[in-house]
Order: C-alpha cells, then sequence, then structure tokens
C-alpha cells in the first residue's frame, strides 16, 4: 500500500465485519471474561492464602489432626490457583524482558 488509504468499498466491509463482531454477543461476554477472570482468581488465592496461613498458626498452637488436615487440603488448594497466576506472571515478565532486549 503505498499510502493511498483503503478504498471506499474496503471501508463497507470493515465497517460490516465490525458492526457483526460488535453484535456478537457470545464473543463479548468472552473478551469481558478474559480481562476480569485473572482479577477474581488473585483475590480467591489472596483470601485462600490467609486462610491456608491461619490454618497452620492454629494447627501449630494446638496440634489438632482436623486443624492439620484443614490446613494440608487448604494448602493444596492455594498452591492449585496460585500456581496459574505465577505461570502468567512469569511469562509475561519474560515477554517484556525480550521486547525490551530487542528495542
Amino acid at each position: 500500500m503505498d499510502g493511498a488509504g483503503l478504498s471506499d468499498h474496503e471501508r463497507r466491509a470493515l465497517s460490516a465485519i465490525e458492526a457483526d463482531l460488535e453484535a456478537d454477543r457470545s464473543l463479548q461476554r468472552i473478551l469481558r471474561a478474559a480481562h476480569t477472570r485473572p482479577r477474581y482468581q488473585v483475590l480467591a488465592a489472596c483470601l485462600l492464602a490467609a486462610l491456608t496461613l491461619a490454618l497452620l498458626v492454629a494447627a501449630s498452637v494446638t496440634v489438632s489432626l482436623p486443624l492439620i488436615w484443614g490446613f494440608a487440603a487448604a494448602w493444596t488448594l492455594t498452591v492449585v490457583l496460585a500456581l496459574p497466576l505465577v505461570g502468567r506472571w512469569v511469562r509475561r515478565r519474560w515477554q517484556r524482558r525480550a521486547h525490551a532486549e530487542r528495542s
């Protein structure tokens, strides 16, 4: 393209495509969920980590078998929930570092 821009036919086609995408409710829902989901996961992981810490302290002080098992279950859930979040964070850091090195 030599600076001429889009023709009228191409602009109309692009407008029709954009209108179809904006009208697609399932696509809009997926895009909204993609932006909000990690925030809820981070909040859930933080709350679960706080619960796990509280169970660890309570189990250490009382040496109660149900509290120890509760801590073990909460710790497992915390790790399972936090690992994908840590993986995404590491991947983003690597991508930013690679992009900065290329610049």
